[in-house]
């Protein structure tokens, strides 16, 4: 009696883990689904946290299992070594990186460091552990083909309920949603074509149409340049290993009927080859500049990079001065090299992209051989090997996010299935399984005792892993709302801070919101110095762990600088002098760095070594608008309004866009004011109502400017605008109107 409890005890326990493993399975996959505008990075911090508590409650059931039921426990083979191998590397990496805090837990941007990375492996073993059976894995496939299309039609709703910039749908980018839908186009093609039953290609036939009608709507061309050519490979694939000769010789002949196409383009349109290399090299520019950084950082490091999650420290150490530049990709700030080769090299080294390749590399022979070796459908394995291809040459031109790396890992999960599901057909029932090497503690007090410490490690991970940096994500958000004053700012930071995870992102955000409170004079001054107190304490934390990082060297210099406004304590700008000539030591080619010490030196009336910093800015870029701008200021503060006025012509003339600020403006009309260009004057406030048509002081310049040229009633006209948008300003404005010529 007491051995059929037993037995029933076990079967219990195994079916309640099970149950627990399955049905968390299917919940990781609906990842790509989860968003929360409350929380910092609303696309992808939400996301990862929600798969890593996944991850670590199913983990914890898989725990029990593989300490009752040895049959659960990880079998060794050929992939699931390299997938260890890979995450191996990645862990030595950040040892010997720049920043090991920073590869372990990535930033809320990303949130792709080594505890992810952790949680992933994890997946890939519970798979492989767990799901020995085609209709499981039938079962999984589907429920990622479903999420697919949920995803699809939350894209093709009306725009209004659409939350992200810059497309697709929940995910948040279009290129990032595009790399997971290639998984689901793949999968729903795999199930087409192998399942024969009506239901099933209806759902798939269905879905696969859904799917790709959203990718090549998409404007991921990487993807899709990528989705097509893997579909090419599909067709060759299949007629050359169907194992039917008819299609074999069919499938040669395309081959070598597309090289001689090729050909024949070559020489009878090379005009066409020509300007269609010619255009996607433009298009490409951008990448090439980031890929050219990329590159240099990986010649410094060539073994074992710079770690993982650092690619931020290379783009702005060989920071190149165009990036400003809208034809460079005007944007100024990277932390990823937008390619998965030179991603790969410039922070894991050669030792890192090689792992990463052996992956692939394993996943397709051992596709290829086990299919060529056993001759069994041959959809799965086909598909299974063109969309690893696929997948690899479209991270050629983007990185991933959470949402394409757990399918990429549930696409491991399958492929291990694959290459060993005749070796796997070992289940047993569970009274069947061996007895635990642990003996007594599998019984009684003992199970009780395994499954206690289990549970308590598990909710400690949840908490200090997950929990806690999700009440940071929110938290962070309410301190950056603008409604909210500086005190509840300050409060919320306080508590953002309460988390493990890398706080680089969050005392930067604080700094950003201290600096601009600096200049306002609204601002309760002790509240004021208690944040600049803590601002300047915390990003002192930020370069002491990230001391090559460019970034939080001038943002703690701005910082200073807006102390000092504030304050008037001149001891301010020299602790800024220092940090931001630290900053462009890092950052050499960096304009910003020029720009920020130039303002310093002002503030200190060197105003000589202020204009060399800003020519200085201007040499490395001379396209580049907004130094001419602050060249053109301190001209002006030293008086010189000739050489302050063509300086401001030299920015607009660069495509710096000084009459969208009225801080500009009203800089800018100083100097035609000094100058005594009445004219010029003029012009330039009619231009600017056209930006600020609701600006008072823009029309109050107006208004003076008609009165220096002698236009009476056009003055007169403009003043009774001021009144109408601002009425305080009416009794100066009737003393104006007063002083006109009746």
């Amino acid at each position: 009696m007491g051995k059929e409890n037993r037995k029933s005890e076990n079967r219990g326990l195994e079916n309640f883990c099970l149950s627990i493993i399955r049905w968390g399975t299917y919940l990781i996959l609906f990842t790509p689904l989860v968003i929360s505008r409350s929380s910092f990075f609303p696309f992808v911090t939400p996301k990862t946290i929600y798969f890593r508590i996944l991850a670590e409650i199913i983990f914890a059931a898989f725990l029990i299992l593989a300490i009752y039921f040895p049959r659960y426990r990880p079998k060794i083979n050929i992939l699931s070594i390299s997938i260890f191998i890979f995450v191996g590397v990645l862990i030595l990496t950040s040892f010997l990186g720049i920043n090991f805090e920073r590869s372990f837990w990535s930033t809320f941007e990303r949130m792709t460091g080594l505890f992810t990375f952790f949680h992933l492996l994890v997946f890939f073993i519970i798979l492989t552990s767990c799901f020995k059976k085609r209709e499981d894995w039938e079962k999984i496939l589907s429920v990622s083909i479903l999420v697919g299309i949920l995803l699809c039609f939350y894209v093709l709703l009306p725009g209004e309920i659409e939350v992200s910039t810059r497309g697709g749908g929940t995910i948040g980018n279009t290129s990032f949603m595009a790399a997971y839908l290639l998984f689901d186009i793949f999968f729903a093609l795999i199930l087409f074509l192998e399942k024969k039953t009506s239901g099933w290609r209806i759902f798939s036939g269905l879905s696969l149409f859904l799917l790709i009608s959203v990718l090549l709507t998409s404007t991921a061309r990487g993807a899709i340049i990528s989705f097509l050519g893997g579909m090419v490979l599909f067709l060759l694939g299949y007629l050359i290993f169907s194992g039917k000769k008819n299609l074999k010789k069919m499938g040669v002949f395309l081959v070598l009927f597309l090289i001689v196409l090729g050909i024949i383009l070559a020489i009878y349109q090379p005009t066409f080859i020509k300007n269609t290399i010619e255009i996607t090299l433009q298009k490409m520019k951008p990448r090439f500049v980031v890929w050219e950084k990329a590159w240099k950082g990986f010649l410094q490091k060539p073994i074992f990079g710079w770690g993982p999650e650092n690619f931020n420290v290379v783009f702005t150490k060989f920071f190149n001065p165009c990036m400003f530049l809208s034809e460079c990709g005007g944007e100024i700030w990277f932390d990823r090299a937008h390619n998965i080769v030179l991603d790969s090299l410039v922070t894991t080294g050669v030792v890192g992209l090689l792992s990463y390749l052996l992956i692939f590399a394993v996943s397709i022979f051992g596709l290829l051989r086990v299919y060529l070796k056993e001759k069994r459908n041959i959809f799965s394995f086909l598909g299974m090997a063109v969309l690893l291809i696929v997948y690899f040459f479209q991270n050629l031109l983007v990185f991933d996010m959470i949402s394409s790396y757990t399918v990429f890992f549930l696409s491991l999960g399958f492929v291990t299935f694959l290459i060993t599901e005749k070796e796997d057909l070992f289940f047993q029932p569970a009274e069947e399984s061996s007895n635990s090497p642990l003996g007594v503690l599998e019984e009684g007090f003992g199970r009780y005792l395994i499954s206690g410490v289990i549970g308590v490690l598990t909710v400690f991970l949840l908490y200090f892993g997950n929990i806690q940096p999700a009440n940071s994500a929110v938290n962070t958000v309410h301190m950056i709302v603008s409604s909210v004053n500086l005190e509840k700012r300050l409060d919320f930071y306080k508590k953002a801070l309460n988390t493990l995870m890398e706080k680089y992102e969050i005392r930067e955000q604080f700094a950003q919101r201290v600096y601009e409170a600096g200049f306002d004079s609204k601002e309760n001054r002790q509240v004021l110095e208690s944040a600049f107190l803590m601002a300047e304490e915390q990003m002192q934390e930020s370069i002491r762990k990230n001391p090559l990082d460019f970034r939080p060297h001038l943002f703690f210099g701005k910082l200073y600088f807006s102390d000092y406004y504030f304050s008037h304590n001149k001891e301010k700008l020299i602790l800024a002098e220092k940090i931001l000539e630290k900053a462009i030591e890092l950052s050499p080619t960096n304009q910003q760095g020029y720009w920020y010490l130039g303002e310093v030196k002002r503030a200190e009336d060197e105003e000589e070594a202020a204009l060399d910093l800003f020519e200085k800015a201007i040499d490395l870029e001379p396209r580049l608008g907004v130094s001419y701008w602050y060249l053109a200021m301190t001209h002006k503060m030293t008086g010189q309004y000739e050489e302050a006025l063509q300086k401001v012509k030299d920015a607009e003339k660069a495509g710096y866009n000084w009459k969208k600020n009225v801080n500009n403006l009203r800089q800018a009309a100083e100097i035609y004011q000094v100058l005594r260009d009445d004219l010029s004057l003029l012009y330039l406030y009619q231009e600017a109502i056209e930006i600020h048509p609701e600006n008072a002081e823009v029309w109050a310049g107006l208004a003076n400017s008609y009165a220096n040229l002698g236009q009476f009633e056009k003055a007169k006209q403009a003043a009774q605008k001021v009144i109408e948008i601002n009425p305080d300003l009416a009794p100066e404005v009737e003393q104006f109107l007063k002083e006109l010529p009746q």
